[in-house]
């Protein structure tokens, strides 16, 4: 089990709906809960697996050139990815990941995530960096090898965008985008349900790496998952994969990238 941040007690009243009615008028309903109750039993984790980027592709923006690509993340673990987050008189957000547990109640374990204001289109709070990209270039050996360049996405709105084909989970969604909430905010419920994907579309601000600069070659895009180690998950060993391709320069000057191999899928 991979430990993080400090177990603390949460009262009941910051334990909130999920529901965008009740993150604005309080706790009400029954969607939160079980949240509040005391643990009792085994903790029943999530596991937080990437899949490889997808609709890779380039672009160029003024002189600038990069490579875009679509991404998901997927539970496959026994337990909620459940996150809620309240914001202080300062200012400053305090990020609980919240344990269920299988006889009941759940563990709340402050974490050192941060929240931050998307403010680029996606008027909703974000949890930063929550999935991470690197790129790098593919040696003779097929190894990476130099430096690394890395996306500059401020962060995730964490809910269950669809359904994945991993054979588990329920049919309706549990956590909805509302719960990322407002500018004025000042309680969140994030999370993503076991059998559900939280899915990021090429077009989406920071879904890209700069490839300014960069030789025709093979290259690969790594996508990993709590890069940080900031939250509780069953296991880490498959918070990593990637996808390989070749980038080329056309007679025009244009960037072209040509798909090559995946690394390992949800299961």
């Amino acid at each position: 089990m991979h430990s993080a941040g400090n177990r603390i007690t949460t009262p009941a009243a910051v334990v909130c709906s999920v529901l965008l009615v009740a993150l604005a008028a309080g706790c009400e309903g029954d969607a939160e809960a079980r949240w509040s109750e005391p643990a009792s039993g085994s903790p029943q984790l999530p596991d937080l697996v990437p899949v490889p980027p997808t609709d890779l592709h380039t672009k160029k923006a003024g002189d600038s050139w990069t490579v875009e690509f679509s991404s998901t993340v997927v539970n496959v673990g026994e337990g909620d990815f459940h996150l809620t987050a309240d914001k202080g008189q300062d200012g400053s957000w305090t990020l609980t990941q919240d344990i269920p547990y299988d006889e009941g109640g759940a563990e709340h374990v402050r974490t050192p995530a941060e929240a931050v204001w998307g403010g680029d289109g996606h008027e909703h709070w974000h949890v930063k960096r929550y999935v991470v990209y690197h790129l790098q270039a593919l040696g003779e050996d097929g190894k990476p090898t130099g430096t690394a360049r890395t996306d500059h996405k401020v962060g995730f709105c964490i809910y269950d965008f669809k359904r994945a084909d991993v054979g588990m989970g329920p049919d309706e969604p549990v956590y909805p985008r509302e719960g990322c909430g407002r500018e004025d905010s000042t309680h969140l419920v994030m999370g993503l349900t076991p059998g559900w994907a939280d899915h990021y579309n090429w077009d989406l601000p920071g879904q890209s790496i700069d490839i300014d600069g960069l030789a025709d070659g093979d290259y690969r895009i790594f996508a990993v998952a709590d890069e940080g180690g900031t939250f509780q998950e069953e296991t880490t060993d498959n918070n990593q994969t990637w996808v390989d391709f070749a980038l080329s320069t056309d007679g025009q000057g244009n960037r072209l990238a040509l798909l090559g191999e995946v690394g390992p899928s949800p299961e």
